[in-house]
């Protein structure tokens, strides 16, 4: 009965945390718009659809530096003290998802910003292609190092 109790408790906890449940969907949502926008690089017999990867990109590290900036930078900088606090294994999780996370974002600007400053037609992110899936691999980790922090609801 104790158990049942505190794994209500726990659902009702985590689904009143509106804030982290808000945040988990448009990280979900960024990382979805991500592996949509490989089709149309898989298919490049058209410029439009190098664009249409290119675009779907940029909204999803859009969405991403809406809600790091807006939420997980006040959430976290707020709760150093506890974090410093919690038991060494998960305060290297929080660290760890706040790293990676800080790498994935400068890792997209660099692609983006490659590719925006440049003609259309000279494709300037071929020049960071390379960083492509690393950069999505580190993105994809960081999600769930962020979801495993909200799930067991440690800040």
């Amino acid at each position: 009965p104790l158990m049942i109790i505190t794994s209500i408790v726990y659902t009702i906890n985590m689904a009143l945390d509106f804030q982290g449940n808000v945040v988990s969907v448009i990280q979900v949502i960024a990382l979805v718009l991500l592996v949509i926008g490989v089709y149309p690089y898989r298919i490049r017999t058209k410029n439009r659809n190098l664009i249409m990867h290119g675009f779907l990109s940029i909204v999803a590290i859009g969405l991403n530096l809406v809600t790091v900036l807006s939420i997980m930078i006040p959430v976290f900088s707020g709760n150093l003290v506890f974090i410093s606090n919690l038991p060494l294994f998960q305060s290297a999780v929080i660290w760890l998802h706040a790293i990676l996370g800080i790498v994935a974002i400068v890792l997209a600007v660099v692609i983006i910003f490659s590719w925006v400053t440049h003609p259309l037609g000279e494709l300037g992110c071929s020049k960071t292609w390379k960083l492509m899936i690393p950069t999505f691999v580190i993105w994809a980790f960081v999600l769930a190092l962020g979801l495993t922090i909200h799930i067991y609801n440690i800040i």
